[in-house]
C-alpha cells in the first residue's frame, strides 16, 4: 500500500488542482451574483463532456506506458508519448468543431434566458482551453506511467496559483486592469492552462530522466498500429467517462429546468463532490499503473495484493468525506455564496453526496485495476447500463414526478454508483479468477 499511496500522492494532488481550478471560478464567480454562478454551471455542464471522455480515451497513454514499463520495454516511451500528443491534436479540434456547433444552440437546453446570455462569451473561452488542458493531461499521462508523478503536480499546482491570480484581476478589474465579471474567470482559465501545457512540454524535453526516452521524431513516421492499439484501449475507456460525465451533466441540465437557485446550488455540490472524489480518483489511477506493471510481469499475487489494499484505504477515505459532507454541508454551501435559498438547496443535496460517497469509492477502485489489466469493454457498457439506464431516469422520475427536485435528480445517480460498484466489483472477481 505504501508504493501506491507514494505514487498517488501527487495524482491526487494534481487532480485535486485540476478541480481546483473550477471550485476556485465558481468561489469567486459567486461573489458576482446569482446568474453569472449558473451561466457558469452551465458552461461546465457542457464542457465537461468532451474534456473528461477525452482524459479517458488517453487514459490509454498511462496504462500502454506502464505496461511497456513493467516489461521492461521502456524504448516505447517515446513512441507512445509522440502517438499520444498527436491524438490529443486531432481529438480536441473535433471536440471543439462541435462544440462551437453547439453554441448556437445554447437557448435550446431549457435554461433561463438570463443565465444562457450571460454564458455565451463565456462558453468561447473555456472551449478554446480544451487544447491546451488535454495537452498537458497527455504529457502528464506519461510520466504517471513511468511512476514519475511529483513533476505535473508541481506544474499544475503552479497553474493554479497564476489562475488566481488572473481570476482576481480579470474579474474584479484589480490593479488597473479591466473589470471583466464572469468573462474574466474565462480569459483567466485560457491563459493558465495554456501556460501549463507550455511549462509542462518544456520540461519534458529538458527533463534528464527522459533522456533516452524521446521520440527522434515529432513531426513524421506516425504509425497506424499505435493509434489502433491507442484507439482499442482508450476509446473504451473513453465511452465510459462519457457516459458517468454525460450522466452528471445531464443532471446539471435537468437541476437548470427548476431555476437558476436551484442550478447555482448543484454546482456548489458538484465542485465540492468532484474534490472529494479526486483522492479515489487519484488512488484508482496509482493502482491501474501498479496494476498495469504487474500484469506487465505476469504477477497475479502483485495484482490482488495492490487492489485489495487500494479498496481499503478508499473505503475508509470516503466514510470521512461522507461524514463531512453530511454534517458540514450547510457550512460548505455558504462559503461559496450569500443566498439562503441556494445555501438551502445545496445542504440538502450535500445530503446525498454524503450518502454515496463510499458506492463512488468503490466503483473507481473497481475501475483502477481493470483498466490496469487492459479490461475496458464490459466496464463500458456496465457504466452505460448503471447511468443512462437506470440513474438518469431515476433521477427524473424522483426529481420531478415525485417531486424532490433537485435532491431528487442526485438520489438518481446516487443508485446509478450504487449499481456501478456492485457489477465492477463482480466483474473484477471474474478477471481475477480466470487468469493464470
Amino acid at each position: 500500500m505504501k508504493a501506491t499511496l507514494w505514487l498517488a500522492g501527487p495524482i491526487v494532488l494534481g487532480n485535486l488542482g485540476q478541480i481546483l481550478i473550477g471550485v476556485v471560478d465558481t468561489l469567486m464567480i459567486g461573489q458576482i451574483g446569482v446568474a453569472p454562478l449558473g451561466a457558469a454551471a452551465f458552461v461546465n455542464n457542457i464542457f465537461v463532456i468532451p474534456l473528461v471522455a477525452l482524459m479517458g480515451v488517453l487514459a490509454s497513454v498511462t496504462v500502454l506506458v506502464a505496461q511497456s514499463k513493467g516489461a521492461g520495454n521502456k524504448r516505447q516511451v517515446g513512441r507512445h508519448m509522440r502517438h499520444g500528443l498527436a491524438l490529443t491534436v486531432l481529438l480536441c479540434l473535433g471536440a471543439i468543431a462541435l462544440l462551437a456547433v453547439n453554441a448556437g444552440f445554447l437557448d435550446r437546453f431549457g435554461q433561463e434566458p438570463v443565465v444562457v446570455e450571460a454564458a455565451r462569451g463565456y462558453y468561447w473561452l473555456i472551449v478554446l482551453s480544451l487544447l491546451p488542458a488535454l495537452f498537458y493531461h497527455c504529457l502528464k499521462s506519461v510520466w504517471e506511467g513511468l511512476g514519475w508523478s511529483q513533476a505535473p503536480m508541481v506544474v499544475l499546482l503552479c497553474g493554479i496559483g497564476l489562475n488566481v491570480l488572473l481570476n482576481w484581476l480579470l474579474i474584479f478589474g484589480a490593479w488597473g486592469f479591466p473589470e471583466l465579471g464572469l468573462m474574466g474567470a474565462g480569459w483567466a482559465t485560457l491563459i493558465a492552462r495554456c501556460v501549463v501545457a507550455a511549462v509542462m512540454f518544456g520540461l519534458t524535453l529538458r527533463a534528464k530522466r527522459f533522456d533516452g526516452l524521446l521520440p527522434r521524431r515529432w513531426l513524421s513516421g506516425y504509425e497506424w498500429s499505435e493509434f489502433r492499439s491507442m484507439l482499442k484501449l482508450g476509446l473504451p475507456m473513453g465511452a465510459q467517462h462519457l457516459f458517468e460525465v454525460g450522466a452528471f451533466a445531464g443532471a446539471g441540465i435537468m437541476v437548470g429546468w427548476l431555476g437558476k437557485e436551484a442550478l447555482a446550488a448543484h454546482q456548489i455540490a458538484m465542485s465540492c463532490a468532484a474534490m472529494s472524489f479526486m483522492i479515489p480518483l487519484g488512488v484508482s489511477i496509482a493502482c491501474g499503473i501498479r496494476v498495469g506493471a504487474a500484469w506487465g510481469a505476469g504477477d497475479l499475487p502483485g495484482m490482488k495484493l495492490t487492489y485489495s489494499t487500494t479498496l481499503g484505504f478508499t473505503l475508509l477515505q470516503t466514510i470521512v468525506s461522507a461524514l463531512a459532507f453530511l454534517l458540514g454541508g450547510e457550512w460548505l454551501a455558504g462559503q461559496f455564496v450569500d443566498n439562503d435559498a441556494v445555501i438551502a438547496a445545496a445542504a440538502s443535496i450535500f445530503v446525498v453526496v454524503g450518502l454515496f460517497q463510499i458506492f463512488d469509492g468503490a466503483q473507481v477502485a473497481c475501475l483502477g485495476a481493470l483498466r490496469g489489466m487492459s479490461d475496458v469493454t464490459v466496464p463500458m457498457w456496465i457504466t452505460f447500463g448503471t447511468y443512462w439506464v437506470a440513474a438518469l431516469p431515476a433521477g427524473y422520475l424522483f426529481g420531478f414526478t415525485f417531486g424532490w427536485g433537485a435532491v431528487g435528480v442526485w438520489s438518481g445517480l446516487a443508485l446509478g454508483l450504487f449499481l456501478a460498484a456492485v457489477l465492477l466489483w463482480g466483474r473484477l472477481r471474474f478477471r481475477f479468477r480466470e487468469t493464470p
